[in-house]
């Protein structure tokens, strides 16, 4: 009979097993990373999207109308381009000014973004609000970045840059990503 050889069971040193461990910890978080970036790569911010996104139905009027969306009321009560006041970035672009009345509607203070609030041109393209130059004609506040305090009013300026000489001929503004908003034709 031949002895019976005590053997230990190899294992691999702990580093490979670590680097192991690494390298799938890596794959994984890889190819997370990359679906979630096919997902947002899809999403074309662009696009006016179905009315089954929307929170509540869009609204439309013209100035001077109150217009009522998911937290907040707009009334716009002024557009005006061109004024000399305002700071021009590039030669070629024009400035215009909205004077917009916003009122939070519900109980709780409610923030707000300028690239939500957009200047819809004759041609179908739009801008959004150009936060710098509202930050210059509200005398230096960033009015988007202090909430809208529950039920209060506010009345500023909002200021759009374009390219050219048309004239926006509809505004959108919106509380929130997925409010319907208001469209205010100003044209």
């Amino acid at each position: 009979a031949m002895p019976a050889v005590a053997g230990r069971r190899r294992t691999p040193p702990v580093g490979v097993m670590v680097g192991v461990a690494a390298a799938v910890l890596a794959g994984v978080v890889g190819a997370a990373g990359w679906t979630a970036t096919q997902r947002v790569a899809a999403i074309d911010t662009a696009k006016q999207p179905t009315s089954g996104a929307w929170m509540g139905k869009s609204v439309s009027g013209g100035v001077g109308v109150p217009l009522r969306e998911a937290a907040f009321e707009f009334t716009v009560y002024r557009l005006a381009c061109g004024a000399a006041s305002l700071p021009v970035t590039k030669p070629g672009d024009r400035q215009c000014l909205a004077t917009i009345g916003v009122r939070n509607l519900t109980p709780d203070e409610q923030t707000w973004h300028g690239q939500l609030q957009r200047a819809y041109l004759p041609g179908g393209n739009w801008v959004p609000a150009d936060e710098d130059a509202t930050q210059v004609a509200n005398l230096g506040q960033d009015v988007f970045a202090k909430p809208v305090a529950a039920g209060s009013r506010v009345l500023l300026p909002l200021v759009f840059t374009m390219h050219g000489t048309d004239p926006p001929k509809q505004l959108e503004l919106r509380s929130g990503v997925f409010s319907a908003g208001v469209r205010v034709d100003v044209a």
